[in-house]
């Protein structure tokens, strides 16, 4: 393949990185003013994390168990209290914008604390392609074989889920990811980046106001979804956002003028994402235990039900229809 790079290491060619226009780029289709819908936003501050550590802040290195060495801690005891709707048990949801699986799996999480006696809080953080970009535009974990699968698998899963499904167009995230095989799958830097800053923020305005839900099921579709013409999306985010029962223009006013209100969320959610020992999303924590990716949800509905998860008396909002692929032990609902 001539001087394609070898996408079975992390390894970048940076001398065509760096002859990158990403001004004029367009790995998926845009449509022709998809970006004048994007307000303008104040400088974000420095969204790269590092990878969790093996520290007593971090979940997973806790616990883990090696069989011939214990874990530092016991995972922790089920709960033995009565589960009510005054009482209930609470789940964070750390999702991002750009990630087709945190939509994929965002329809049970809906209908979980829709009719369960669980509080689900989704914390919008920025995808791992700009949590992880190294100073050559390289977001790549060296996962070669990952991409075209996850592609692949993406509608797949959609089907087998029931959920409508089509790859973002544009991508939330701008980065050199076509034709393969010789795109650099480098990310653009986060002043170049169209979309996930704006999305990032509206996410922190919405748990601001305890909409998360409401939000990424407003806004989610559009991106991923096929809610909307083909490469059309950004152009029906503030009417989704109003449909909420926010105030579109009125936050955009307020992340104009205190950004760092906005920042500090998603700041302090990527700092709990932290302590999971997690780098990918969806991830589900529950007591702190991290549950990684769209299919492990029924592994966390099973430990839901081991610390006496009970049915809401009636279900509460936002309504969404029961998942076509639910936990088949789902106690009496």
């Amino acid at each position: 393949m001539g001087n394609a790079p070898d996408h079975r290491t992390a390894e970048v060619d940076v001398s065509r990185v760096g002859a990158i226009d990403w001004d004029t780029i367009q790995p998926t289709y845009e449509a022709p003013g998809a970006r004048d819908a994007v307000p303008d936003m104040p400088p974000i501050p420095d969204v790269t994390t590092p990878p969790p550590g093996e520290s007593k802040d971090c979940w997973t290195w806790r616990h883990d168990d090696w069989a011939w060495q214990p874990p530092i801690e016991e995972l922790p005891p089920p709960r033995q209290e009565v589960v009510t709707e005054e009482n209930p048990l609470e789940v964070d949801v750390f999702y991002s914008m750009r990630s087709p699986y945190s939509y994929l799996s965002l329809f049970r999480y809906a209908y979980l604390h829709s009719t369960f006696n669980v509080d689900v809080t989704i914390k919008v953080i920025f995808p791992v392609a700009a949590r992880t970009r190294h100073e050559s535009g390289h977001a790549g974990s060296g996962r070669w074989y990952f991409y075209g699968y996850s592609v692949m698998d993406m509608p797949r899963t959609g089907q087998y889920e029931g959920i409508p499904f089509r790859y973002a167009n544009p991508d939330p995230i701008l980065e050199d990811v076509r034709p393969q095989p010789d795109a650099t799958m480098a990310v653009a830097p986060m002043e170049k980046q169209p979309y996930i800053t704006w999305l990032t923020r509206l996410g922190a305005a919405a748990l601001l106001e305890g909409k998360t839900l409401e939000y990424c099921l407003a806004v989610s579709p559009l991106i991923w979804g096929a809610r909307t013409p083909l490469g059309e999306w950004p152009l029906h985010v503030e009417a989704a956002v109003n449909s909420t029962g926010m105030d579109y223009s009125a936050i955009i006013e307020d992340i104009q003028a205190n950004p760092q209100k906005y920042d500090d969320v998603w700041l302090k959610n990527q700092d709990e994402f932290q302590t999971t020992g997690q780098g990918g999303v969806p991830t589900a924590s529950f007591n702190g235990e991290p549950f990684f990716g769209q299919d492990r949800f029924d592994q966390l509905f099973w430990r839901l039900r081991q610390n006496n998860l009970t049915v809401r008396k009636e279900r509460r909002e936002p309504f969404v229809a029961r998942p076509l692929r639910w936990p088949s032990s789902s106690g009496g609902e």
